[in-house]
């Protein structure tokens, strides 16, 4: 876990707002610019990693929501870490977790094809975005 910390750092993020907006910061900018950091390759790589070592999803969801917390993910990030998860129960935990830590979370309808089953989905989609309708 150390090492999870030494390569993410120890990055502060801004959560948005009600309406998807943030303050300074990567999510909400200035002067309406609005700047996406995305995980580096290495911080992808060792992410995967010590998910793919781990037996357990509830340890990958606890893992996966500390990666979330300690680096910035974009949606396509997000997708590759919650199919390393063996349930669909555990990818909708963690996606909802991670949405408030997503770079791009207008992305998040990307999310579709995570799902084996469109439901989860759903439940998912309607939990960080309150009104979501198909």
């Amino acid at each position: 876990m150390l090492s999870l910390v030494t390569v993410f750092g120890m990055a502060q993020h801004h959560h948005h707002d009600d309406h998807g907006h943030g303050g300074p910061g990567p999510r909400g900018g200035h002067g309406g610019r609005h700047v996406i950091e995305c995980a580096t390759s290495e911080q992808m790589r060792m992410a995967l990693n010590v998910l793919d070592n781990l037996s357990f999803d509830d340890k990958r969801l606890e893992v996966a929501n500390l990666c979330v917390v300690l680096g910035h993910f974009c949606t396509d990030d997000l997708a590759r870490i919650a199919q390393k998860f063996s349930f669909d129960d555990n990818r909708k935990k963690f996606l909802i977790f991670a949405y408030d830590y997503c770079e791009d979370p207008q992305n998040y309808y990307y999310l579709h094809d995570v799902f084996d089953f469109e439901s989860n989905f759903e439940d998912m989609m309607k939990a960080v975005m309150p009104g979501y309708r198909r």
